[in-house]
């Protein structure tokens, strides 16, 4: 294990030690305060384009083990932790798994600070420097100043998948719009029926010949509002709202959200982590749910859809649903994986949702 530095855009500057891939890392970093499910979080799509710090410090105390993976490879650009745990009794070994996946981390870092400045300040564009020898600081530093964060980018491309492809072999047909959809999301889907997973930018044509008897619109990373973005996902949804159930998550939430006339933001440091407490509008009660997400919709008047979610802590938009028609998104991610399993029945509930829709027709 050797000397490394992160470097943050406001010139903070951090000696830690290195492990993994000796490279250099650039990306917006951003925390994630579960204690359990590093798995999910390392190979989560959602994090594409980010540098994760993991403000609980036993990393690694379990192993890893792919079954655990929510998609088939790391997402993340870089991993900042305190005190890395590289022994197990079960799983890989957390260093050798860093080593596989050429992922460059950080370590002995003061997370519980570097979490606060981020909470005060916001999320940054920071690099990873393996190599500080030949590190130039004020060079490094007008670098990183200069460079877009990642998300101004179309990173969903960079994540969705390039093909169609069947999973299941249920009754009921949910085509999926994958923006980088999570493992967990396509393993509830195929207990209530055929998923079609398709790319972002599949065209309404193409989804009409697959005859669906639903639309789901995944998780992802990145800005909902990139013009990427709009031109190819939220102009496919605002079609399909008009023909068939629709249920967006995270991301697919703040693409429904646009289409429906809402707007979104950027959130000072986001929501990322397993314990999130979220209220019910209709019937008051308190859920706990897992997120991961740096965008929000912002409040407004809106005649097509009512706000039917709010964030316990902070106010915020957490899901919303179509006046009249049966579309309805959730901000949080009800498969959890990890987290506590209270939401886990808005699959069902769309299932249920598409069957009484196609009954009517």
């Amino acid at each position: 294990m050797s000397t490394a530095f992160l470097v943050l855009e406001d010139g903070t500057l951090i000696k830690a030690k290195h492990a993994g891939a000796k490279r250099d890392v650039f990306g917006e970093i951003v925390f994630n305060t579960s204690m359990t499910g590093y798995e999910e979080a390392f190979t989560d799509p959602s994090y594409a384009g980010q540098i994760l710090l993991m403000t609980y410090p036993l990393v690694g105390n379990y192993g890893i083990r792919k079954k655990n993976f929510e998609s088939n490879k790391v997402q993340i650009r870089g991993l900042i932790l305190k005190e890395p745990c590289f022994f197990a009794y079960r799983g890989m070994h957390l260093d050798k798994f860093l080593d596989l996946s050429k992922v460059s981390c950080l370590y002995n870092i003061d997370t519980r600070a570097l979490t606060l400045k981020i909470r005060k300040h916001g999320t940054m564009k920071a690099m990873i420097v393996a190599h500080p020898s030949k590190m130039d600081y004020h060079a490094l530093l007008r670098r990183i100043k200069q460079t877009p964060y990642p998300d101004a980018e179309n990173l969903v491309a960079h994540v969705s998948c390039t093909k169609k492809i069947i999973h299941g072999k249920g009754p009921s047909r949910f085509v999926l719009i994958d923006c980088g959809v999570k493992s967990s999301i396509l393993k509830h889907l195929i207990k209530h029926g055929t998923v079609i997973q398709v790319p972002f930018d599949t065209d309404i044509k193409t989804i009409d010949r697959l005859k669906p008897d639903g639309i789901v619109v995944s998780n992802g990373p990145g800005n909902p509002a990139l013009q990427a973005i709009l031109s190819t996902t939220a102009k496919t949804v605002e079609k399909l709202i008009d023909k068939y159930p629709v249920m967006g998550i995270c991301l697919g939430h703040q693409i429904l959200g646009l289409v429906l006339g809402f707007k979104t933001y950027k959130l000072k440091f986001g929501h990322r982590g397993s314990n999130h407490a979220v209220k019910h509008v209709c019937s008051q009660k308190i859920y706990i749910t897992s997120q991961n997400h740096g965008y929000a919709l912002q409040a407004q008047k809106n005649l097509d859809a009512e706000i039917t979610w709010v964030n316990v802590n902070d106010g915020t938009i957490e899901g919303i649903r179509h006046r009249t028609r049966p579309v309805f998104s959730v901000q949080f991610h009800p498969e959890a994986a990890p987290g506590p399993r209270d939401t886990w029945f808005l699959f069902k509930e769309f299932s249920e949702l598409t069957i009484c829709q196609n009954a009517k027709t």
